[in-house]
């Protein structure tokens, strides 16, 4: 998912920000993405599927990935925060030296209980709280039959979010991190 400076210090884990307070959620595109326990809060590039034929399970091309690393993606094809029905599809990059939107450190403090927010364009806000999380599982391997076995790519269904971003070791050869974190959210009314 990112390509990252071979060796580099792991930087000091980011202060939380607050959690968004804003109108009740409404069906849109993101602006933001806020997961306030990690310290993130960042805006939001549509993105596509991979033009590679990789596949991301479910027989479907893998995500893609923002262009701007300090952006969350948003797949603008799938389903959209606040729908109501299917899976909100994010992705972001994390890089050793801090500079992309996740850090390295991602997989160690990321929890189920936790609340990660999208603010959409008309300021409205949409609160998701963590389900399950698949920490630094083989990106290769692994990622595909999680894909595939929760069914992260339905339109259908009840809303939720996946989020997933990249790290544990760094494959120089290939310039991309092995391993690969994986959230889903269920969606907070109220």
């Amino acid at each position: 998912m990112a390509s990252a400076e071979v060796g580099a210090p792991s930087p000091v884990p980011r202060t939380p920000v607050p959690h968004v307070e804003g109108p009740a959620c409404r069906p849109g595109p993101p602006s933001r993405v806020v997961y306030p326990s990690l310290g993130v809060d960042a805006a939001v590039e549509r993105i596509g599927l991979e033009g590679d034929g990789s596949t991301g399970g479910q027989g479907a091309r893998r995500l893609g990935n923002p262009t701007d690393i300090r952006r969350v993606g948003w797949y603008a094809d799938g389903p959209q925060p606040g729908s109501g029905t299917g899976t909100v599809l994010l992705d972001g990059h994390t890089y050793r030296d801090g500079s992309a939107v996740f850090g390295e450190d991602f997989p160690t403090r990321v929890r189920a209980g936790q609340v990660v927010q999208t603010v959409q364009h008309d300021g409205s806000v949409c609160s998701y709280r963590v389900d399950r999380v698949w920490p630094a599982v083989d990106a290769r391997a692994d990622y595909p039959t999680i894909v595939a076995s929760q069914g992260l790519y339905d339109r259908s269904g009840p809303e939720r979010l996946f989020l997933a971003t990249c790290g544990g070791r760094w494959d120089a050869a290939r310039e991309d991190y092995d391993d690969i974190t994986v959230l889903v959210a269920t969606r907070v009314r109220g």
